[in-house]
């Protein structure tokens, strides 16, 4: 039979547990959130749209309190966190492998983090919100979709505003974004 005082001290230890148990989050870590399958329910941070509706890669944001945002294309995903008030919040970005999955149905079992990512930028296929950047694990891979489809190949780290839309003979040479 459970005492008054070991109820008391379970009671008592609930929230020291708790504070435990969300250490990854507290932190700001990106263990403190993965990607998670999105749904019909699923609505774009950005824009509002429901996302599962539409081709092409899809991407989430994991913030530094937890919390996992989901995004219609590769496009909203950047427009979102490269914003200075959305940078500061954020601890990883992930975005559809197209290495490992469609164009047309990407699966969400092959998220992959968006910082290991090369680009296609400026082809012809079309996504949620029109033009978006094309994402994959492999060089060779975005090579090829890049020859079947157009465009122009840009690791995580050299992609900037003129690439979300495809204005890259357009694009100012000068022009930055926040980093994460």
């Amino acid at each position: 039979m459970t005492t008054r005082r070991q109820t008391l001290t379970l009671l008592a230890s609930l929230p020291v547990i708790a504070v435990a148990g969300c250490d990854g989050a507290a932190n700001g870590t990106a263990d403190a959130c993965q990607p998670t399958p999105l749904t019909d329910e699923d609505e774009c941070t950005l824009c509002g749209m429901t996302i599962v509706n539409f081709p092409g890669p899809k991407g989430q944001a994991c913030l530094r309190d937890g919390a996992l945002l989901p995004f219609c294309s590769t496009g909203d995903l950047f427009s979102w966190a490269w914003q200075p008030e959305s940078a500061a919040s954020v601890v990883a970005l992930y975005v559809h492998n197209l290495s490992r999955t469609s164009w047309d149905e990407p699966s969400d079992a092959h998220f992959m983090d968006a910082e290991e990512a090369w680009y296609v930028a400026g082809h012809d296929q079309k996504g949620a919100m029109g033009e978006a950047l094309a994402p994959f694990s492999v060089r060779e891979d975005a090579k090829a979709f890049a020859e079947a489809h157009g465009g122009s190949i840009f690791h995580h780290d050299e992609l900037d505003w003129p690439h979300l839309h495809g204005d890259l003979a357009d694009g100012d040479p000068s022009a930055t974004r926040a980093v994460i």
